[in-house]
């Protein structure tokens, strides 16, 4: 696993669970309303795991809500 970045966590993103990519997000933003929603949308298809947070989500959309909010 990659060393961590300061401030950031790792998060897995896929559509549809294939092919997961892992992007560092901000702990300033873990907590943003858009994010909070894919959180608990992956907690409903996951449940609660331990391990790194999952986001059913198109990667490059994922980027793109990142920079929007960023």
């Amino acid at each position: 696993m990659k060393q961590s970045n300061k401030g950031h966590v790792p998060v897995l993103v896929s559509k549809g669970g294939e092919d997961m990519e892992r992007i560092w997000v901000s702990i300033k933003v873990i907590h943003h309303p858009k994010i909070v929603e894919f959180l608990e949308q992956s907690a409903k298809e996951y449940g609660y795991q331990q391990g790194l947070l999952r986001i059913i989500c198109d990667v490059d959309d994922f980027k793109d809500i990142l920079t929007n909010i960023s």
